[in-house]
């Protein structure tokens, strides 16, 4: 897992929502809300980073760079739990194009791209939080909070995996919840090679 924090993932803030909720409540149930909280595989009831409202983006970059090829978010598991409104739903992961490379099988991605990823790239060209880089869609995934597994692995697009392409850098952008006023992401895990 690249985005652990033990393993060299860091959070990168100028690409990262600022908001963060914070309330006596959370502070009495021992989580602080930080987005750090995310990268620590600590599963533990209000250990989380809390967004206000239903939408906010999470950068992670990596020690390494690396040729992505599964995201895996996890949330507490319901049985232990009765905030299921505040785990996320929509999800979509981006991957911030690097190197000479990179750009050249972007550029050419961007160009051929059918089905789900033209479909992405029609829609929107970045995360709300860019900076003027240029980023990829990786892949848009719903997380289930009624699952039976409350670890879900997702893999990214054939498309871009086809291509080789690797990172230092993704972007976890919600999208939306499962309709709480704030947004609690447990945990977020990268896998590749």
């Amino acid at each position: 897992d690249y985005a652990l924090w033990r393993n060299g993932g860091i959070v990168l803030s100028s690409l990262t929502s600022s908001h963060t909720y914070e309330s006596w409540v959370s502070r009495l149930l021992g989580g602080t809300g930080s987005v750090y909280t995310a990268l620590e595989d600590d599963l533990q009831e209000g250990s989380c980073w809390r967004l206000p409202g239903r939408l906010g983006q999470i950068a992670i970059a990596f020690r390494d760079i690396v040729r992505v090829t599964h995201i895996m978010v996890d949330h507490i598991p319901v049985g232990l739990t009765n905030a299921t409104e505040s785990a996320p739903r929509k999800l979509l992961l981006w991957g911030m194009v690097d190197g000479k490379d990179n750009l050249v099988k972007y550029h050419s991605l961007r160009n051929s791209a059918t089905g789900t990823l033209r479909e992405l790239l029609t829609a929107r060209t970045a995360p709300g939080l860019s900076r003027g880089m240029p980023f990829i869609p990786l892949v848009r995934f719903d997380y289930n909070i009624h699952a039976t597994n409350h670890t879900q692995l997702f893999p990214i697009l054939d498309s871009v995996a086809a291509t080789g392409m690797d990172f230092g850098v993704v972007v976890l952008e919600i999208l939306d919840n499962w309709g709480g006023e704030l947004t609690c992401l447990y945990r977020v895990g990268i896998y590749g090679e």
